[in-house]
């Protein structure tokens, strides 16, 4: 055949299943997306914070003014830093929920007489009557230490802080939630105030996973950081108790449990629905708050629902209500269920929009433009109004049939707008974090994958004032677990380590049976077409048919620029009966975009099919 020119051009994305010859899209890559058909390098990592002291097993961002506050949960920890404006961070600060009884104050006044009791729910936590001794401040001393040294049952203890004394249950949890603080006083006065909710600590298991949220309470006029936990790292359908606990979201304190109603569990999670709390998990109970009170779930207009017999696993905000009515969608184990507000009695309607379908992890599902898209145990889902299946002919099975499923639980999705993408990262093979992730274009269609860097990455958060998603490390480097921000630069910044990151593809495999000419395709010459930084490699690929070894040729280099006339071109005489051609960057710095990269062939020698 005489010399042809060819643009090399697949169809978009990576095809991992079936074989190499079975279709005209790329046939592999690595750190590299599809934007307009064409391939590009993903972009670089820089790391934010390498002290984190457990692995992350849930990971929020909350941007106030110009910091965005970050949460980190782990088997035995929550943690907290900030990011500014650049992406530099704070210091690491103890978030972990703790363990404290209920706690009210009766604050003393007046210059003699006595304190003859003071009783909480009707147990007298006086031994004897104390009488006033030199001033106010002695006197709630005195009382204090009365109190602290006396056994009642239950027990309490006291401290005093000027004329304040500050009550507190010796058990901990929301048992002594709203007890009465009464005393018998001669001469003096007191203000009181009863007893509040106490709180149950974390629960450590190596199974803890975190979901996180944030939410006005209009009773206290605070914004609260909203974090439930739930064992669900053995299996999404582990009914072990779980967990809410809250505190002010730009606070450092140990968070406080919320308790939950009877007959109600969070096995599941928790989510806000604004102004509701909603809360879900074994049996199909899902159960909401009062109106603008995350942390009321018992008073008036909170409500508790059977809506289904699986397991509630997920639950996100959505718009179908009327004006600013709350809405939500709910997934469960094998079904899809809507919540709506309604009002009146009933508070919320629920309906059930789909059976028969799945979910793989509390963390698979997210919200892209109003559209959810999660994957399934054995397929992709979305909800446009409908749920239906994701086509997906390129990497289906190489995703179910190569992930880890007894690590499955730990895949997580994040979306990256800027290049309408969804991931879905998970544990390959025998991996026990998530080493790779699938790609989803939703806007272009394509799907293609990736191995994740440095051993892997275990949960993220797509953060707007990055315009990019927050990554936590897998490897424990000695000091801590790192933060990884994302679609930063073209390069992996480690503190002041820079280093290059390989990005490749390689295309379709071409073939002279098309024309129907049995002979080897030669590849005489190639011509770079690329937005490029740094210099680009290209190797030749292939077979001599489709069960034949596989064969590589020498690599080439092409520059950034062309400065000389052979440098504008790659000249090379590689044949194989059926043919690819790999690009590669591995520089420092280095970054490309594909445009219309020609070829120049012609027959090769011989039909020996090898």
């Amino acid at each position: 055949m005489p010399i042809q020119t060819a643009v090399l051009k697949s169809s978009p994305g990576i095809k991992r299943d079936g074989t190499k010859f079975e279709g005209e899209s790329y046939t592999d890559g690595q750190w590299v997306r599809w934007q307009r058909a064409l391939p590009r390098k993903m972009g670089g990592y820089k790391t934010t914070q390498k002290f984190l002291q457990e692995v992350s097993r849930g990971f929020s961002t909350f941007t106030q003014m110009t910091f965005v506050y970050c949460h980190s949960g782990g088997a035995t920890t929550l943690e907290r830093f900030t990011l500014d404006g650049s992406g530099n961070s704070s210091i690491i600060e103890d978030r972990t929920p703790i363990a404290i009884g209920g706690y009210g104050t009766v604050t003393l006044a007046g210059a003699s007489g006595s304190v003859a009791m003071i009783a909480v729910n009707g147990v007298d936590i006086m031994s004897s009557s104390v009488a006033f001794n030199t001033d106010i401040n002695q006197t709630a001393t005195d009382v204090a230490s009365n109190i602290t040294a006396f056994t009642s049952t239950p027990n309490y203890t006291a401290a005093a802080v000027g004329a304040v004394i500050t009550i507190t249950s010796a058990t901990t949890g929301d048992q002594t939630n709203g007890f009465v603080i009464t005393n018998t006083l001669t001469t003096l006065t007191s203000t009181i105030v009863n007893l509040n909710y106490g709180s149950d600590a974390l629960i450590d298991s190596v199974n803890n996973f975190w979901m996180f949220d944030v939410q006005y309470d209009s009773s206290t006029n605070q914004n609260y950081l909203l974090a439930s936990v739930s064992p669900n790292g053995s299996c999404v359908c582990n009914d072990q108790d779980g967990q809410i606990f809250f505190g002010e979201v730009l606070g450092t304190a140990g968070l406080r449990s919320i308790p939950l109603p009877p007959n109600a569990n969070a096995t599941g999670g928790m989510v806000s629905l604004h102004p509701y709390l909603f809360y879900y998990g074994t049996d199909g109970v899902i159960g909401w708050s009062v109106a603008g009170e995350p942390t009321n779930l018992t008073g008036a207009g909170s409500g508790l629902a059977r809506v289904w017999g699986q397991k509630i696993i997920k639950g996100l905000p959505m718009r179908a209500g009327s004006g600013t009515a709350p809405a939500g969608l709910f997934w469960a184990f094998d079904a899809v269920i809507r919540a709506t507000f309604t009002g009146g009695a009933t508070v919320f309607q629920f309906d059930i929009i789909a059976t028969g379908t799945s979910i793989l992890s509390q963390f698979c599902v997210v919200d892209y433009d109003g559209i959810f898209y999660w994957a399934g145990v054995d397929r992709f889902y979305m909800f446009n109004g409908v749920v239906r299946e994701v086509p997906n002919s390129m990497n289906l099975n190489y995703f179910f049939d190569g992930i880890n499923q007894a690590a499955k639980n730990k895949t997580f999705c994040f979306q990256v707008p800027k290049y309408n993408e969804v991931w879905w990262c998970y544990p390959k093979g025998n991996a026990t974090e998530c080493t790779h992730a699938v790609v989803y274009n939703v806007k272009e269609q394509t799907w293609y994958d990736t191995e994740l860097p440095n051993n892997g990455r275990s949960a993220g958060h797509f953060n707007n004032s990055f315009a990019a998603p927050i990554l936590t490390g897998v490897k424990n480097d000695g000091l801590g677990y790192k933060v990884w921000r994302h679609e930063f630069k073209v390069d992996e910044y480690d503190g002041p380590t820079v280093r290059p990151i390989k990005s490749f593809f390689e295309t379709s495999d071409l073939s002279t049976l098309v024309s129907g000419n049995n002979r080897y395709l030669r590849c005489t010459t190639i011509e770079p077409d690329f937005v490029q930084t740094g210099p680009m490699t290209v190797n030749v690929n292939g077979r001599a048919n489709a069960r034949a070894p596989e064969v590589t040729s020498t690599t080439f280099t092409f520059p950034e620029s062309a400065t000389e006339p052979y440098e504008q071109i790659v000249m090379l005489k590689e044949q194989r009966r059926e043919l690819r051609v790999k690009f590669e960057s591995n520089s420092l710095y280095g970054d490309y975009q594909m445009g219309q990269i020609i070829a120049h062939f012609d027959s090769g020698d011989g039909t020996d099919l090898g």
